[in-house]
């Protein structure tokens, strides 16, 4: 589904990810792991081009998203993307904030939208809230309501960037919970976390960063149980 070929990206004289070649496959979860300031998070926003990479080419369903002649946003609205900080709007209802891209895409008419969104927010436990603000929802809710968000549009791959770093830890398992419902419908996905619990069993492929390279990869039980890579024994060693 998506291929990375020679993938670079530098910030002024850093260079943050390093000739990086991957491929996600339809229905894989991969989980992306390694210590703060390996590049995780640019490597995870490349993919859909929130971070331009300095060099390599980046493939959706093989249409090629680096390059300049691509209808990024065409290419965009298939990638779900969930983010540390939720990006809710303050001003909107919560059923708004789900039906706005849907219905400002074509995806959707506005009571196809609102139907689609009151049965998101029934799979997420939170139908209650469609019609109040973001500001009277706690941060799990808030980040349920952004995983409903991307959902709206029906995305093929879903993109998460350190979905539960900004939450308390006792509203981190609902977060969890409604991703692991995701994988098991068989989504596909690729996550950024900390969450050594979660990775190992939702993964189906780990992939360990540091310095702005893939270091190892393999399944949790490779990954977790017998690394082979000395930075990531280091890294579990603190982790686990």
């Amino acid at each position: 589904m998506i291929d990375v070929k020679h993938l670079s990206k530098s910030f002024g004289d850093h260079l943050v990810l390093k000739d990086i070649s991957e491929h996600i496959y339809p229905g894989e979860k991969v989980v992306i792991i390694g210590p703060s300031g390996s590049g995780k998070s640019t490597f995870l926003r490349s993919l859909n081009l929130l971070e331009v990479p300095s060099s390599g080419s980046i493939c959706f369903e093989g249409v090629e998203i680096t390059d300049p002649k691509t209808d990024i946003d065409r290419v965009r609205r298939q990638m779900g993307m969930v983010f540390q900080h939720f990006n809710l709007f303050p001003n909107m209802t919560i059923r708004r904030n789900i039906t706005l891209a849907p219905v400002r895409t074509g995806l959707m008419k506005q009571e196809q939208a609102d139907e689609a969104a009151m049965q998101l927010l029934r799979r997420v436990g939170l139908e209650a809230k469609a019609d109040a603000y973001p500001n009277q929802l706690s941060g799990g809710q808030k980040q349920r309501i952004a995983i409903v968000r991307a959902l709206a549009m029906n995305p093929k791959v879903m993109l998460f960037d350190e979905p539960t770093s900004a939450l308390d830890p006792e509203m981190v398992g609902e977060v969890l919970a409604v991703m692991k419902e995701l994988a098991a419908d068989g989504m596909t996905m690729v996550v950024v976390t900390h969450e050594m619990g979660f990775a190992r069993e939702v993964g189906n492929r780990i992939l360990f960063m540091d310095e702005g390279q893939i270091l190892e990869q393999g399944s949790p039980a490779e990954v977790f149980g017998n690394p082979k890579n000395l930075r990531l024994q280091d890294f579990l060693s603190k982790v686990l």
